[in-house]
């Protein structure tokens, strides 16, 4: 068994690269089209740790999630430049607010028919599902370590999140061969459409570049150095309830301080890989929680599944209402849905199926999801907890 701590991160880091490595892989894509990269990051640790070869606790997962994690937060949080964001305009902004406020009541109504039936931890697992369900995985992760969510359980949550989601997704896909039925009925108006991806589009490629050594030495110290202070706040302000304990409060203002950067002319870096190494070290960091859960644990939780098909059919229904009200296109449908859902890596991907040439919509919509995700999942947090006693 690998229980050195150096050795430790190497083998972690080892499995986080071989999964990445595969997923290029022509031959191996159907398989990462079906279980993502994230599923295999997460499902790979907690497998070798449960044959042995790796150990369930070690000093050094303790030290990634309270150093890793934050840190990578500031990284991907930088290009959530919320000035091309607002360009969107107000159908596509309102489709993402009806999507994630969907995820939130859907879970509401979840832990209201089957809290009971899911355990003393439901209320932060459909908390940490409210986080990856309308930011990504990302902010699954900053929800479950802030509300202590153990690592079996935050297995469970990745498991939904990839059957689930990812079920969804296919059905999203599927709904893109009836736009036009579904605009008739949603009495949908959809010239502004071409124009939002017009916008974005020569934004976004005008900011790519290569990373250079000083690019990269400045965005890892902006990094810590943020990292650093905003958790020193965290510590410094009081406890309010089950949910806003130090951590929290830290996770929070690290999470706003990434944000304010995004105004700042730092947002320019994310073309020079400022969220790809922030998402590295998110990572490192979940392959590190797969390796403290147990596998026997994770797989045996069917009525987590129900949790959330409940929590994706409530999230289905709201986003459809406020369409119809707004007149917008099912082309918002698709993006909204899917950025709230899938994240950075699907939410462009379904966006161009629905209207070639429209990618970055989808991923600007993906960015509103990743600042809002921490912040919504803590407060459906707070009243979950609340309803629990």
């Amino acid at each position: 068994m690998l229980r050195e701590p150096f050795v430790l991160l190497a083998a972690l880091a080892a499995i986080v690269a071989l999964v990445f490595r595969l997923e290029r892989l022509p031959a191996l894509e159907p398989i990462f089209r079906r279980l993502p990269s994230i599923f295999w990051v997460y499902m790979l640790p907690m497998v070798a740790t449960s044959v042995g070869l790796l150990p369930d606790e070690s000093p050094l997962y303790g030290v990634l999630t309270r150093h890793l994690l934050p840190a990578s937060l500031v990284l991907i949080l930088l290009s959530s430049d919320l000035r091309m964001i607002l360009r969107l305009g107000p159908r596509a902004l309102g489709a993402m607010l009806a999507a994630v406020v969907g995820v939130g009541v859907g879970a509401i109504v979840a832990f209201l028919l089957l809290g009971r039936l899911l355990g003393p931890e439901a209320w932060k697992g459909l908390a940490a599902l409210v986080g990856t369900w309308t930011g990504g995985s990302a902010n699954l992760l900053a929800v479950a370590t802030s509300l202590g969510l153990s690592p079996d359980a935050q297995g469970i949550a990745i498991v939904v999140d990839t059957i689930v989601g990812y079920g969804w997704m296919g059905i999203l896909i599927a709904l893109s061969a009836r736009q036009a039925a579904l605009d008739r009925r949603l009495r949908a108006d959809r010239r502004e459409v071409g124009e939002i991806g017009r916008r974005i589009a020569d934004r976004l490629e005008r900011d790519r570049r290569p990373t250079t050594t000083a690019d990269a030495t400045l965005l890892v110290g902006v990094a810590l150095v943020v990292a650093a202070g905003g958790m020193a706040i965290g510590r410094a302000l009081p406890p309010v309830g089950d949910v806003l304990t130090p951590y929290a409060w830290g996770i929070l203002t690290v999470t706003t301080l990434g944000l304010l950067l995004s105004l700042t002319p730092l947002a320019k870096y994310d073309g020079a890989g400022a969220s790809s190494l922030g998402y590295a070290g998110f990572y490192l960091l979940l392959a590190a929680v797969g390796a403290q859960a147990d596998l026997k644990k994770v797989v045996a939780q069917p009525l987590w599944i129900v949790a959330g098909v409940i929590i994706l059919a409530v999230h289905a229904i709201v986003l459809l209402s406020a369409l119809r009200l707004m007149r917008a296109p099912s082309f918002f449908l698709g993006a909204a849905s899917q950025a709230s859902t899938g994240g950075y890596s699907s939410a462009p991907v379904v966006a161009e199926i629905y209207q070639p040439g429209l990618a970055p919509v989808g991923l600007l919509l993906a960015v509103v999801g990743n600042v809002v995700g921490t912040y919504l999942g803590l407060a459906v947090g707070q009243l979950l907890a609340y309803l629990s006693r």
